[in-house]
């Protein structure tokens, strides 16, 4: 089991961040929540050939599988990882731990937050009514999610959102450093801290 230290983004920065994206005609994504404080050393491990796997949960079947890992498949920080949906598709020589995986819940009941995202992730019918499609995104370790972080895009403008806020879920999902905020000695300037 890991141990919880749950952590955020200041809400001054999210805000900024978040009115930032809004501004472009971008998705609109979340602050991100993580489960530990070195999500880089469980992407490293959890992928040594950088390859992982990507688990895209949609009842809607809004877009196919090469559009989700085309779209996050290559993005800072190193190591790029390569998503892929079948492990068949690994090449000879490469390295794959299935427990170690991307999950996308396209459209997520209310359920599917925190760990569920991992063991029970529910995706539910597109009614209609609504221009909005929600994305939650889990970086998943087993059966915990180390990161976690929840995307609103245009239903019109869905893939081409998706592969241009790619970079931003993969910085947000696999960061180098986890800013501590809540540490008395922790100055804003500091990376890292």
């Amino acid at each position: 089991m890991i141990t919880r230290t749950r952590l955020k983004l200041s809400s001054i920065a999210a805000l900024g961040a978040l009115t930032l994206l809004s501004g472009c005609g971008s998705a609109l994504i979340e602050p991100p929540n993580y489960s530990v404080s070195q999500v880089q050393s469980f992407k490293v491990a959890g992928a040594p050939s950088q390859v992982m796997m990507l688990s895209v949960v949609d009842a809607n079947n809004t877009l196919p599988d090469a559009v989700w890992t085309d779209a996050l498949s290559d993005h800072a920080p190193a190591p790029r990882l390569q998503f892929i949906t079948n492990s068949d598709d690994i090449s000879d020589g490469q390295t794959l731990k299935p427990e170690n995986r991307l999950v996308a819940v396209v459209n997520p009941t209310q359920s599917t937050m925190g760990d569920n995202i991992c063991t029970s992730p529910q995706s539910a019918k597109l009614d209609g009514t609504s221009n909005d499609v929600i994305v939650r995104f889990g970086f998943c370790v087993g059966d915990d999610a180390i990161s976690q972080t929840r995307a609103h895009f245009d239903k019109d403008t869905f893939q081409t959102q998706l592969v241009d806020s790619a970079g931003t879920l993969n910085r947000q999902l696999f960061p180098r450093h986890i800013r501590d905020n809540d540490h008395d000695s922790c100055s804003r300037r500091t990376p890292g801290c």
